[in-house]
C-alpha cells in the first residue's frame, strides 16, 4: 500500500517559508474522491487512480493553493476525511495526517517503490 501525504521538503512544512505561503487553512478533497464507495474485502468499487489524479487542493491562510495529485496508479482505498475538520493535521502528524491510502498493482510493485519517497526518521 502506497500512503499519500506531504513530503517534509514540501514547502507548505518549511517554516522559513510561513510568513511568504502561510499555515494550511483547508484541505479539499475532489469529489469523486470523497464519494468513492470503499468497502468489502475486494474494493471492487473503489476509485481506480493513475499518477496524476488530482486527490486534493491544499488552500493555505495566505490564499495559495498546492494540488495533490496520486503520484502512483492503483485502487483508492482510503481517504482521511478528519482532514476536512483538522487540516493542520496533515502538518503536525504524518501518521494521522496522511491524505489517502492507494493499493498498487502488484505487477508494478518495483516501478513503484523507485518512485516513493522513503519514510526519513
Amino acid at each position: 500500500l502506497c500512503t499519500v501525504g506531504i513530503a517534509r521538503e514540501h514547502p507548505l512544512l518549511d517554516l522559513e517559508r510561513r510568513e511568504e505561503i502561510g499555515s494550511i487553512a483547508k484541505i479539499e478533497f475532489v469529489p469523486n474522491v470523497k464519494s468513492s464507495v470503499i468497502q468489502g474485502k475486494a474494493k471492487k468499487h473503489s476509485m481506480k487512480v493513475v499518477s496524476d489524479t488530482k486527490i486534493c487542493t491544499i488552500h493555505t491562510s495566505t490564499g495559495k493553493e498546492f494540488i495533490v495529485r496520486a503520484a502512483v496508479r492503483g485502487l483508492l482505498m482510503e481517504w482521511n476525511s478528519r482532514l476536512e475538520q483538522e487540516p493542520e493535521l496533515l502538518a503536525r502528524d504524518p501518521h494521522q495526517g496522511f491524505l489517502v491510502i492507494i493499493k498498487p498493482p502488484t505487477d508494478d510493485d518495483a516501478r513503484i517503490l523507485s518512485d516513493c519517497v522513503p519514510r526519513i526518521d
